[in-house]
């Protein structure tokens, strides 16, 4: 697909759904009509993530690309500042058009979905040394994601469907331990957000949940209760304290020196299919860009996540139309 295909279909695809669905509970100030559409703004966000195919490599540039080349598409483009400031104020309908997005890619053969973190990391370790402090200083050091290692920042968790679609996604703390996530998606989709979890097999040393975690609004709905995830959910305490409060039941292999220890075959099968995950965070890291998000405050790493997320529902969605594997943004223009 070229450029000019990409971003046609893409707006106009971005136009029919906000003027379907988005219109009439934007509310507007008084005063002089936007310079750019809400759907200009929102197509030009969703294009600026790809960093694959493209003649940008950053959100900067992708406005510079549109003022000097993209007046074809876009003959009002606005300012960066001005550009950022409305992409700011959208970032909700990002999430909600991710939520839409997941809605209409998944099939009715999927019943569970997957759930795993990846970090967002702030700085390196050495700056967080070398500086008085950084623009998200709520960081913590967290260990993890899928090349391992030390980081400073925070960790996006993430539930995906077997199509590799996203459903929900939330942010927490670096250093919280992943079933907090895990019980704030699952009580937010029951209706409200709860971080309670079960005693701990340890009193003196209970397991704390995040100090933040949000937005919640980017949690999405419940689709199904089956949840599979990899060993950093496991513990009988927890799935039972699922099960009970909430029926959802969150399939991971026991540790080995637990009661009804799973075989060899039982472990690569949950492995095997808890890899779409690992596919979609490989995705959003290296043809989204998304751990390096080079946001200055909360509200910037909310609303760049938020376009993340979305900008790889469509591909999804891209691929789709275009008869290609569901998963190969990378080479989707060209």
């Amino acid at each position: 697909m070229d450029l000019d295909t990409f971003l046609t279909t893409l707006y106009v695809l971005v136009d029919d759904w906000y003027t379907a669905k988005m219109t009439a509970q934007m509310v507007r100030k008084t005063g002089q009509r936007p310079q750019m559409s809400d759907s200009e703004v929102l197509t030009v966000a969703l294009a600026g993530q790809w960093r694959v195919g493209v003649p940008w490599r950053s959100e900067r540039g992708v406005v510079r690309y549109m003022q000097g080349h993209g007046r074809v598409w876009f003959p009002r483009m606005l300012q960066r500042s001005a550009f950022n400031e409305r992409v700011r104020h959208l970032w909700a309908v990002f999430v909600r058009l991710q939520q839409a997005l997941s809605e209409w890619l998944r099939q009715p053969t999927e019943i569970y979905e997957v759930v795993d973190c990846v970090p967002l990391p702030a700085c390196s370790i050495a700056q967080t040394h070398t500086h008085d402090g950084h623009w998200l200083w709520w960081s913590t050091k967290g260990y993890g994601g899928t090349q391992g290692g030390w980081y400073w920042g925070e960790q996006a968790f993430a539930s995906v469907l077997p199509c590799g679609a996203v459903t929900g996604w939330i942010i927490g703390s670096a250093h919280s331990d992943d079933r907090w996530f895990l019980q704030a998606l699952i009580s937010q989709r029951q209706g409200q957000l709860e971080l309670a979890g079960p005693p701990s097999k340890q009193p003196d040393r209970p397991s704390t949940p995040p100090e933040h975690i949000g937005p919640q609004l980017a949690g999405g709905k419940a689709i199904t209760p089956y949840y599979l995830a990899d060993q950093g959910f496991n513990g009988w305490r927890w799935r039972t304290f699922w099960e009970v409060h909430y029926l959802c039941y969150v399939i991971s292999a026991p540790a080995t020196h637990e009661r009804g220890a799973w075989s060899r075959a039982s472990r690569r099968w949950i492995k095997s299919h808890c890899q779409i995950i690992e596919t979609a965070f490989s995705i959003l890291t290296h043809v989204f860009d998304l751990q390096h998000l080079q946001a200055h405050s909360r509200g910037g790493q909310y609303t760049r996540v938020s376009i993340a997320m979305a900008a790889y529902n469509f591909g999804i969605f891209l691929n789709r139309l275009c008869g290609r594997p569901d998963l190969s943004h990378a080479t989707l223009i060209c």
